[in-house]
This record gives C-alpha cells, structure tokens and sequence, in this order.
C-alpha cells in the first residue's frame, strides 16, 4: 500500500511572472551606475525591456537596436534569469553602452521592484544593481 501526501505529490510547474514585472514597460536609467538619458532614436523613444508572461519572452530597444530572448523566474521570489538577447546590429554613438546594457541582461540572477523602480542583480554583488530602469508612463 502506498501513500501520497498532496504537497509531495504535485508536479513542479513554472512559477507565474510576477503581474508588476510582466505588466510594465521597463525604461532603462541606468547600466553599471551610468545614467541613460536618452536613446539614439529621440528624446521620446528611450531604451526599455518588457517581459511577456505568457510566452516567457522579452522584447526592448537598447540605445542603438531592438532585441528579444526569453526569462525564467525561480521558485524563490525575485529570482530571474534573462537569456543572451538577439539583436539588430545598427552600430551608433551609444554602442558602447548598448553592448554594456546587452551584456549585463544574462548576467542576472536576482530582480527588485521597488515603487516604480525595476533592479536587475547579478551574483557577485547584492547591493548594486547592474541595471536600473523606471516603469513607463
């Protein structure tokens, strides 16, 4: 005779992106402690990054190009992990940057949501954020 506890029975299922993380538009402000202001396209069409719950995809614009990838979250709350994002290959005078922000995004390991704030963390540093962004109007 075999017995079956419901809580040990139940298969690991992926956890539901978090509604604030997946609903918002993500501006970017701020990559390794650099202020981003502006995007190479205008003043109005800044850099962000969205997350897709449903098909656990990411879109955005960095500086210079449009990319996508995909995220998973962890079983413990604020664990993210973001794929290496595909990318247009526009080169522009923010290339440094965009390859910064680019680079930063599969390093992450942790995220924030603090008001209308997003804090994307890597592992080796759990007070700095290496990517900061700002929910969109």
């Amino acid at each position: 005779m075999s017995t079956c506890l419901v809580s040990s029975c139940q298969q690991d299922t992926p956890k539901p992106a978090s509604t604030e993380l997946s609903a918002t538009r993500w501006m970017l402000t701020e990559v390794e402690a650099v202020p981003i202001s502006l995007s190479s396209y205008s003043d109005t069409y800044r850099s962000y990054i969205q997350f897709d719950a449903g098909s656990r995809a990411t879109a955005g614009l960095a500086p210079c190009n449009s990319f996508s990838g995909t995220f998973t979250q962890g079983a413990t709350a604020g664990q993210l992990t973001i794929s290496q994002q595909g990318s247009t290959r526009t080169t522009c005078p923010a290339q440094t940057i965009e390859d910064n922000y680019l680079a930063a995004l599969p390093k992450t390991v942790r995220y924030e949501i603090s008001g209308r704030e997003l804090r994307l963390y890597d592992a080796t540093n759990s007070t700095k954020p290496l990517l900061l962004f700002t929910a969109a109007e």
